[in-house]
């Protein structure tokens, strides 16, 4: 399968590490915001780069697309792409804003065109045993935690161009809850700014909070902060009868009363996700993907509802 990715930073490069391991993949593009970015992944992953999409696709049109860019840069390359009905994967979140995302939505149910999403906590191997052990143990209480520094990327500080936190970074313990429990209602959000001499520049929540309702009857409190200097703090934790359940990306915990076990994570979740797309392309079956479009789009609506509320 012959395979183009847009954008050149680190999600990107977790996603070309990813390939090394499906021998189906056939990198022959990368597509980047200059020239010198482009030939330089082209160099280091094979295939040619480019700054321009429709040119991408004249020369050397793909199978499939991954998509990794910045939050704002999200509508005019799925637009571009979904013209030519070429299938795609794009990272979280859909888009900085509300808008954008429900109108790829729309174009994606118009042409039915395979879509899916980088939610890649759901395509964790440590999630069947976890679901196994919840029909034993129902959800009472969910609690989500994205507790870090403020990452390097100057469009990160700035709120119209990565959407907050909450929607760039939280939408990821958010996006599992659902999958887990069932969708959530949004019951209240606060958030707060942070002056920060080190981020003058920054406009976005440096503390937020919610509280989300799941079907169908179970509490979750979720929280984010992006002001600390030691390491991160991400996790999502399941209260149930007896059992406190704790999930990572790296691995799920079990401890009930004295008793704790751990399992962990064995395979990449990115080249789990990559390689179920790909299997989905080549068997034209959409129930493969870990997170289609639509179903993503729950969540975004919900996060970017959070960063609505709160300010």
């Amino acid at each position: 399968m012959k395979v183009a990715i847009i954008g050149t930073g680190q999600i990107a490069q977790r996603h070309l590490n990813a390939f090394r391991n499906i021998p189906d993949v056939v990198l022959v593009a990368h597509l980047a915001t200059s020239q010198s970015k482009a030939d330089s992944a082209a160099h280091q992953w094979g295939g040619r780069g480019y700054t321009d999409l429709e040119t991408l696709l004249r020369h050397d049109k793909p199978d499939a697309v991954w998509i990794t860019v910045p939050p704002h840069q999200h509508g005019a390359y799925e637009q571009t792409l979904l013209a030519s009905h070429i299938p795609f994967l794009v990272e979280k979140p859909l888009s900085a804003d509300r808008q954008t995302a429900e109108t790829i939505a729309a174009a994606i149910a118009r042409t039915g065109t395979l879509a899916a999403v980088g939610y890649n906590w759901r395509a964790l191997d440590t999630l069947p045993r976890l679901r196994q052990q919840l029909t034993r143990t129902p959800v009472r209480m969910v609690v989500g935690a994205f507790h870090v520094n403020t990452p390097p990327a100057v469009w990160w500080r700035h709120q119209a161009e990565s959407g907050g936190q909450m929607v760039e970074q939280a939408t990821h313990l958010i996006d599992l809850a659902r999958s887990l429990i069932g969708e959530g209602t949004l019951l209240c959000a606060q958030s707060a700014r942070v002056a920060r001499p080190a981020y003058p520049d920054a406009d976005i929540a440096g503390v937020s909070a919610a509280m989300i309702r799941f079907q169908p009857d179970v509490v979750g409190v979720f929280s984010a902060t992006n002001i600390l200097a030691q390491g991160a703090d991400v996790r999502l934790q399941l209260m149930c009868e007896d059992t406190l359940i704790t999930i990572t990306r790296q691995a799920v915990t079990y401890q009930q009363g004295e008793t704790q076990h751990t399992d962990t994570a064995q395979a990449d979740s990115y080249e789990v996700q990559n390689r179920a797309f790909i299997t989905a392309i080549q068997q034209h079956d959409p129930t493969r993907i870990y997170s289609t479009y639509a179903d993503a789009l729950h969540t975004h609506r919900l996060c970017q509802e959070i960063v609505e509320r709160s300010t």
